[in-house]
């Protein structure tokens, strides 16, 4: 059996394993969980620590699945999209990162003139941080997410299915469902607008650093400039 028929192979025992249910669950629902779990509440700690600990939280759950792609499905990371992106893959994610934004804040402006919509609270609340903690929420939200709710969910049910846009589709609906109780409506208009174009973006170059670049642009502009001039 040649090199290529063995990962083919390999790849079909991978999809329907237990690790890959798995490793669906914890990408999907990983984060809400630790969300229900709220350590931070158990201290009465405050705004800046909340967000730390549960940032912390994100990086580990990543770490777990990263362990679970390479250990126990035994494969690449590049399996989940995780590789350097090429020239055109870079502009392609930047370009969508600012085109994502100026179409999300035309929709929402519009939706918060025509139903009077306030600023999301978290939006508020983040703003009222410092810089360094700031920064440090907004890059964990850009690899994290991305990692999370992009690469490795679209990878393994497109696997699982047969089907790109199965896996694009489900992990969209799931990224906006567990973002709405924190960012209500106002934010789930524009994290529509953004949520498309992320998919958008990875399924287009099958790299989450691509997506990662998207990400960053729009939090960016979102969460770190936008608030100063509201």
């Amino acid at each position: 059996m040649s090199s290529t028929a063995s990962e083919v192979q390999h790849d079909s025992r991978s999809g329907v394993s237990v690790a890959v249910v798995v490793g669906l669950f914890l990408s999907l629902f990983g984060g809400p969980l630790l969300g229900q779990i709220d350590l931070p509440g158990w201290i009465e700690s405050s705004t800046a620590s909340s967000m730390l600990a549960n940032s912390l939280g994100s990086w580990l759950l990543v770490g777990v699945l990263l362990g679970l792609v390479v250990y126990w499905e035994g494969r690449g990371v590049a399996s989940i999209g995780l590789r350097l992106p090429t020239r055109t893959e870079v502009a392609v994610g930047l370009g969508a990162g600012l085109g994502a934004v100026v179409l999300g804040l035309l929709v929402t402006g519009v939706a918060v003139v025509t139903l009077n919509l306030d600023q999301p609270e978290t939006l508020s609340a983040i703003s009222r941080l410092s810089l360094p903690i700031q920064l440090a929420i907004v890059g964990t939200a850009v690899v994290v997410e991305e990692i999370l709710w992009r690469g490795y969910p679209i990878e393994r049910l497109t696997e699982l299915t047969g089907h790109l846009w199965v896996g694009a589709a489900i992990s969209g609906v799931v990224f906006l469902a567990v973002h709405y109780p924190a960012w209500g409506l106002v934010g789930a208009i524009p994290q529509a607008v953004f949520t498309v174009v992320l998919v958008g973006v990875y399924v287009w170059s099958r790299n989450v650093v691509a997506s990662m670049l998207t990400h960053g642009v729009i939090n960016v502009v979102m969460v770190l400039v936008l608030p100063a001039f509201l």
